[in-house]
């Protein structure tokens, strides 16, 4: 069965079905939600720290 073939169905239930279709798949897809990868914390460097490595490696 295609995702149209559902979809066209679904668009002919009554609204409260409908509402009850929309719960349900909702709930489906709760369950099987992906975790985020955590950043990892970048080290602090300010504007000075950038200044100070202009001057150095590409200023001469």
């Amino acid at each position: 069965m295609k995702a149209s073939d559902v979809y066209t169905i679904a668009k002919a239930l009554s609204s409260e079905e409908y509402a009850l279709l929309y719960n349900m798949l909702k709930a489906d897809f709760k369950e099987t939600k992906t975790t985020k990868k955590v950043r990892k914390k970048r080290p602090d460097y300010t504007v000075e720290d950038a200044l100070q490595d202009l001057l150095k490696y590409h200023i001469k």
